[in-house]
């Protein structure tokens, strides 16, 4: 076994963390639960929209992780991943202009500004959010199918190895 295959386990417990921990605080923050209440609504997606920069760096730690040990099944697992929290991003976001739209009636006129700009600012980390796990989906994703095509080649390849052109040298001739 590779001594950097032995750090695997701990790396994607530390990157498990990352994605999990901030995103329960964010939940056990919010209770009492209401869900039928808009303004709670509007509230827990401006609240987990401020929690969802540590989950993706966690992410991508456990990507960073799969690729470098060339674990294929892990790229994959974190690419359907990535994708889930994509669309559960992009949901929350539609759900949240609703309950924007719903809300905003009843806050008072003087506090409007700071309404908006609470709007603007979640709904723009939501959607970067979105992005960001796309993103990560994607390249997991793509990233394992170059694993298989790079393993069957017989290539190797590593950390900071970078394609080589293929060679016109014939075999025999001096270099």
């Amino acid at each position: 076994m590779l001594p950097s295959r032995q750090l695997a386990w701990p790396a994607y417990l530390v990157a498990i963390a990352l994605m999990a921990i901030p995103l329960v605080d964010a939940w056990t923050t919010l209770y009492p639960w209401s869900p039928g209440d808009p303004r709670w609504r509007f509230g827990a997606v401006g609240l987990v929209s401020n929690a969802l920069l540590i989950p993706m760096a966690g992410l991508l730690v456990a990507m960073l992780i799969a690729w470098f040990l060339e674990q294929r099944v892990m790229l994959r697992t974190i690419g359907v991943f990535g994708f889930f929290a994509s669309a559960v991003c992009l949901v929350a976001l539609a759900f949240f202009g609703l309950d924007a739209v719903q809300t905003r009636a009843s806050v008072r006129l003087e506090m409007q500004t700071s309404f908006h700009v609470a709007s603007i600012t979640a709904a723009v980390k939501m959607a970067l959010a979105g992005a960001t796990f796309f993103a990560c989906g994607l390249s997991a994703w793509r990233g394992s199918r170059g694993l298989v095509t790079r393993k069957s080649s017989g290539a190797a390849g590593g950390l900071f190895t970078l394609p080589t052109a293929p060679s016109t040298m014939k075999p025999g001739e001096p270099r």
